[in-house]
């Protein structure tokens, strides 16, 4: 059974579509770090305001302050199956995840693979659909870059532990999910 999933990738790779429709093919809840970060936003508290200002800038939330954004909501949620989108992060992140979780470990990550071209292309497009202020060129290639620095090395933690499935994110939305679930169902077998 498919438990709890991590979907990575770089900015615009289509992670929330994806996750999406993961979360309804196996029965997962959908955990989107944007989402959880814009309701701690939109509280209106000393909180809301500093992470509004990392955003602003492209940069990620700091260490400390997302795990316990996270751990908070995980433990009010007590979902049993989940599927996390955009988070963790960075390598303290994982780590700390893991050792939250170490009763309801982390099963896969499904890594979408994207050219930065592609990427950026996809995040201003975004952008001028929903109006999201983060989704600009000049905040994208400082996304990317900061993706690159300090997510990229996730894959190689998550990889020695056998839970990793690199898809390509280019193709459309429904090849993708096709090589998604093959990809599950492979690791889950």
């Amino acid at each position: 059974m498919i438990k709890n999933l991590i979907i990575f990738g770089s900015p615009g790779a289509g992670k929330g579509t994806q996750a999406n429709l993961i979360a309804s093919k196996y029965d997962l809840t959908h955990l989107s770090s944007g989402d959880i970060l814009r309701q701690a936003v939109a509280s209106g508290d000393e909180l809301s305001q500093k992470i509004q200002e990392f955003q602003k800038r492209g940069e990620l939330v700091p260490d400390e302050l997302i795990i316990k954004i996270f751990q908070d909501y995980l433990a009010k949620l007590n979902c049993q199956n989940f599927i996390l989108d955009g988070y963790p992060r960075t390598l303290a992140q994982a780590i700390s995840l893991d050792k939250f979780l170490q009763e309801k470990p982390i099963t896969a990550v499904i890594s979408l693979e994207l050219p930065e071209e592609e990427a950026i292309k996809r995040i201003i497009l975004r952008g001028e659909s929903s109006g999201r202020i983060d989704d600009n060129e000049t905040v994208a290639k400082k996304r990317l870059a900061v993706y690159s620095e300090q997510s990229l090395p996730l894959l190689d933690y998550y990889g020695k532990q056998g839970k990793v499935a690199n898809i390509d994110g280019r193709p459309k939305i429904e090849d993708i999910f096709v090589k998604i679930s093959a990809a599950l169902d492979q690791l889950n077998s």
